[in-house]
């Protein structure tokens, strides 16, 4: 699943170079401009960092400061795994929310962007919310990945498995 949403975010990158260039073309040749083209870069630009983050997050390629957590010995590091998946999950969750219910309202109120193709809003919240939810299974995946590798380590030697992707 995260796969398939990275190639779409990859396949919403190349619209969006498809969308500026054929607007800066239309508008220095023929003198007009593409309708509602910043509306529609802007909806795919969410899409191109949002889709991503569930296999960014699968490969722990998140930036990190690691200032304090390197010096800390060893037996710590999984404890500390453990700690940012929680608090990544807790702080994510009110996110995904905001995205449901976003989508809901764009749903129900039938929104749309003022513009001269006047396009839905909904295609853009769903994105969204798609994007953030994946990310928060993942995010809990790995609350349960990491404690179960704390928990381990207290016994012994902690398993090495990386998170699946």
């Amino acid at each position: 699943m995260e796969g398939v949403l990275v190639a779409l975010s990859a396949a919403c990158i190349l619209g969006i170079c498809v969308m500026i260039t054929v607007a800066i073309f239309t508008r220095a040749v023929f003198g007009w401009s593409v309708p509602d083209s910043v509306i529609i870069v802007r909806e795919l630009m969410i899409t191109c960092v949002i889709l991503p983050l569930a296999y960014v997050t699968a490969d722990r390629a998140h930036i990190m400061v690691e200032v304090f957590t390197n010096h800390m010995p060893d037996w710590i590091q999984p404890w500390l795994d453990f700690l940012a998946s929680i608090i990544g999950f807790l702080v994510l969750l009110p996110i995904a929310y905001g995205g449901y219910v976003g989508l809901v309202e764009a749903i129900q109120d039938e929104a749309y962007f003022f513009g001269d193709l006047e396009l839905p809003e909904w295609p853009g919240r769903l994105t969204f919310f798609v994007g953030y939810f994946v990310f928060a299974v993942r995010l809990a995946h790995l609350v349960f990945h990491d404690g179960y590798t704390s928990f381990r380590s207290l016994g012994g030697a902690a398993p090495s498995a990386p998170a699946e992707k």
